[in-house]
């Protein structure tokens, strides 16, 4: 269950750049898209969740789930800068973007190494 959620965050990851490739080439972005990368990421979040609820303790998963929460909240802020009015027509602030990659990279890559370890 942990390499289908890998899977379906390495996904997420590719929508991810495909949306910031977008943002900074184009200067717009897709709700289409951005809701399947949000939606995929959330499936591989559940399933962590219920490998992390329903197994043995493993903390690396444990600390990746709680990563991948905080880049949640940070996914949460983009999507309501994308939704202001102000903001409708803009890519959002790519200091906010880059810190959301980043901390979603850093949780599947404790995932990776909590899988290839355990």
């Amino acid at each position: 269950m942990i390499l289908v959620a890998i899977v379906l965050f390495c996904l997420a990851a590719v929508l991810g750049l495909w949306l910031v490739v977008l943002g900074v080439r184009y200067r717009r972005g897709s709700l289409a898209l951005a809701a399947g990368h949000a939606g995929v990421a959330l499936l591989g979040l559940g399933l962590l969740g219920w490998q992390i609820f329903g197994g043995p303790v493993h903390m690396l998963y444990n600390n990746a789930a709680l990563l991948f929460v905080l880049t949640l909240f940070g996914g949460l802020v983009l999507l309501a800068l994308r939704m202001s009015k102000r903001e409708h027509r803009t890519p959002p602030p790519m200091f906010v973007v880059s810190l959301h990659a980043v901390m979603a990279m850093t949780a599947l890559l404790l995932l990776v190494v909590g899988y290839t370890h355990s």
